[in-house]
């Protein structure tokens, strides 16, 4: 890869040059992505590498190294602000909970459906894309694709559903049912394995329908689970 090399809609994958990278080369150029890809150490070495749309970290090493690694490209300055997908084999809820709560936009264990990979990265570039995001939005707001199941206050059970962004005081989640401002839910956090069983809080602030029928709602973290959030998701503070 040479700096300046792609269009700045490129997915970037990043990693030794190994079988598991150029497998998730093939995998985003198949679900129609431009990619391009290199080491850590080449991206280090490009100060003028033209910013990615979104970065894929595959890593094959313990969470210290991962984390380091992550924690170098976060720091790399054209980097700023581009969302990063990390790629392990490690599934324990540690590593998940330590790439979330550090800013990774998804943790995907391998081996990983080819699907769920092409799905996160059009998701993630549907998200970068979307005409509701302003550039002030865009700073107080990140990418975060996690799984959820959505208590509806006065419904029977929870139904499944899915973060797609966070901030401070909030995030705004996709669900199947209905929902209406001003309603009360409670979101139960799920990790590679499963549910953690951890709950937060919020109110629905407002609520519209997707073309495919999906209902994509804003909710705000109430009580304690602003600060809880916080802690898990690894937010800052900004408005939903």
């Amino acid at each position: 890869m040479s700096e300046g090399s792609a269009g700045a809609r490129y997915t970037l994958v990043v990693g030794p040059d190994s079988p598991d990278r150029a497998w998730l080369e093939s995998v985003l150029m198949r679900g129609g992505l431009e990619v391009a890809a290199c080491t850590e150490a080449e991206l280090l070495a490009m100060p003028d590498v033209v910013p990615p749309q979104i970065v894929f970290l595959d890593d094959s090493h313990g969470r210290e190294e991962r984390m380091a690694s992550f924690a170098n490209l976060l720091a790399h300055g054209p980097l700023a602000g581009v969302p990063v997908v990390i790629l392990a084999y490690d599934a324990d809820i540690d590593s998940f909970s330590a790439a979330v709560t550090r800013g990774a936009a998804a943790y995907l264990v391998k081996p990983v459906a080819e699907e769920e990979v092409v799905a996160v990265a059009h998701k993630i570039s549907g998200w970068l894309r979307s005409s509701d995001r302003t550039e002030r939005r865009r700073r107080v707001r990140r990418p975060l694709l996690m799984r959820v199941d959505v208590q509806i206050d006065g419904r029977p059970g929870p139904v499944p559903g899915q973060i797609v962004d966070v901030s401070g005081s909030g995030c705004r989640i996709e669900v199947k049912e209905p929902l209406g401002p001003g309603q009360t839910v409670r979101l139960t956090l799920y990790g590679v394995e499963g549910s953690t069983v951890l709950a937060l809080a919020a109110e629905v602030r407002w609520q519209r329908a997707a073309p495919d029928g999906t209902q994509v709602a804003g909710v705000r973290f109430t009580g304690t689970a602003a600060v809880l959030a916080g802690r898990l998701l690894g937010t800052l503070s900004g408005r939903t």
